[in-house]
């Protein structure tokens, strides 16, 4: 399905966090490259704008967790998370967990918090969506492999049609990154560029 209009639509923006996208932050101290996830912030930037413009809802996720990360067992178990283990990452109140700059919810925005990939997962993000009128979402964010894909699956179970802005996503992983992409845009939505999205709103 092409992306035509922006009506019932909401942007979301997945977990643009200094943790997952500055060098200094938790995973880049964890020895993780993450210039895929910065890279991430211009078309995410854009792409918030052109939410605002046009009048419809802007959603942000951010991901928290406890000091200890005991808050998802996961976490604590899976070798890929061990180096964030005394680190901290993501902790409510921190810099880690803060937007990674120049990105910045607005008056308005919606931002909700999570402690798991999916934003769907113990919140209330799907019933304020569709209190808002909303059928289609334009997401970006990261990583594209983990939250990214986690919300696009379960948005896509819940009846929303997601649109995934490539150039809006970015990973710790450029093959998972490129391999997430077609998965959501074949199996669970739909995958555009920025450009697609900048017609559609015209």
């Amino acid at each position: 399905m092409t992306l035509r209009t922006l009506d019932r639509a909401a942007v979301v923006i997945v977990d643009m966090q200094n943790g997952f996208c500055h060098p200094d932050g938790s995973f880049g101290r964890a020895g993780a490259d993450v210039s895929g996830c910065g890279a991430a912030a211009p078309a995410c930037e854009e792409l918030v704008k052109i939410g605002h413009d046009a009048g419809i809802p802007v959603v942000w996720t951010r991901a928290i967790h406890e000091d200890d990360l005991s808050d998802w067992r996961m976490l604590t178990e899976v070798p890929m998370y061990k180096g964030l283990i005394g680190i901290g990452s993501c902790v409510e109140g921190t810099w880690d967990a803060e937007f990674f700059a120049p990105l910045a919810p607005a008056d308005g925005d919606l931002v909700v918090s999570k402690s798991r990939f999916s934003p769907f997962v113990e919140t209330d993000i799907a019933d304020r969506l569709r209190a808002l009128g909303v059928e289609n979402l334009l997401v970006g964010g990261v990583g594209t492999s983990a939250c990214v894909e986690s919300t696009v699956r379960d948005a896509s179970q819940r009846d929303f049609r997601t649109y995934v802005v490539s150039e809006a996503t970015g990973d710790i992983s450029p093959a998972a990154h490129e391999h997430s992409l077609h998965v959501m845009g074949s199996l669970f939505g739909w995958t555009v560029s920025i450009e697609d999205v900048r017609a559609a709103a015209a």
